[in-house]
């Protein structure tokens, strides 16, 4: 008797339907952001631009990747330590496949590169992974709290960071229960079909409970966010623009939050809509602003291309073959030797 797979079926429509939603929002943000771009007055911008702040921001840009990297290792050191070149690798190489593939693939592919180099169980990558992305919300809802003030007429971002912040609330809630009750994470887990298959990298991911790792982590989560304002902040000095802490942490804020969704390569046209309205808030000038965005765009974008671009060449795989492999190593949940 034939029968129907319906899970295939679902994995062929998500298959078309996430990059055409994606590329759909990058062309729509691309439109509004480039109409009646200002190209008369590029030219000036980039006659006066001043090299060695931009020099200063990819610096920074940089450093707050390797302290990516560096907290990451640090996540993972009481279960097993990864070497902090494998952790800088992998976070290099997965910037490099998402300014160069659509859907946010680099996050497959900073796992299962890290999984790979280290042989540390995927599963057990992919938690402190998640662990990193619920920090790095609570302290986005901690800098919008501090900074929204200095911003006027942000009613609109006002909502979405409630709906953001319930999230992340609900999402730490839930990982300090997996990671602190053992005993009621195991009976749950065993009892659930999608679950089961985890059961046994349970105890390795409770090694992750581990309250001082988690506070340094913590820290150095706030430390990486302050550096990407300062490398925003660099950026807009060097076009002598002369924005204030809060203003460039709304943002960074509104720029994150706002390419959450998967579209295309280096979050393309989501980048520059975000940016451009964020600007607007301050008073900026629409032709000032997109000029700005682009600017914001190429530089902050540099730092993982270029850094990437070696990390992968060093990674002993192509480009078509890393990501053909992350995501079998995703669907399988073990890190496959090619």
């Amino acid at each position: 008797m034939n029968t129907v797979e319906v899970p295939q079926a679902g994995r062929k429509v998500s298959n078309w339907l996430v990059p055409t939603l994606g590329y759909g929002i990058s062309l729509a943000s691309l439109w509004w952001a480039f109409a009646h771009f200002p190209l008369a007055q590029l030219g000036e911008h980039l006659r006066t631009l001043g090299w060695w702040w931009l020099s200063l921001a990819v610096v920074i840009e940089t450093g707050s990747f390797v302290l990516d990297a560096w907290r990451w290792q640090q996540l993972l050191k009481p279960a097993r330590e990864p070497s902090l070149g494998a952790a800088v690798q992998s976070v290099f190489a997965g910037l490099f496949v998402n300014d160069l593939i659509p859907a946010r693939a680099g996050e497959v592919v900073r796992c299962f590169l890290l999984s790979y180099k280290s042989d540390i169980h995927l599963p057990l990558v992919i938690t402190a992974e998640v662990i990193l992305r619920v920090m790095d919300g609570i302290w986005i809802v901690l800098l919008y709290l501090v900074t929204a003030w200095t911003v006027e007429g942000i009613g609109a971002v006002t909502s979405v960071m409630v709906i953001y912040a319930a999230v992340v609330g609900g999402l730490a809630l839930l990982l300090l229960w997996v990671l602190f009750r053992r005993h009621d994470a195991h009976t749950f887990i065993s009892n659930t079909a999608w679950g089961a298959k985890f059961v046994h990298f349970l105890d390795e991911i409770h090694n992750l409970a581990n309250w001082r790792e988690l506070r340094i982590v913590m820290v150095s989560s706030g430390i990486y966010w302050v550096m990407q304002v300062l490398a925003i902040w660099a950026i807009t000095r060097a076009d002598n623009f002369y924005f204030n802490f809060g203003q460039m942490s709304f943002l960074l804020i509104v720029k994150n939050v706002g390419t959450l969704v998967p579209t295309a390569p280096a979050a393309v046209g989501a980048f520059q809509a975000t940016t451009i309205y964020a600007l607007r808030h301050f008073f900026t000038e629409a032709p000032d602003a997109k000029i700005l965005a682009e600017l914001l765009f190429a530089f902050l974008t540099l730092p993982g291309l270029v850094g990437g671009a070696i990390s992968v060449a060093m990674a002993g795989f192509n480009l078509k073959d890393l990501v053909r492999h992350a995501q079998m190593a995703h669907e399988n949940h073990k890190s496959p030797k090619p």
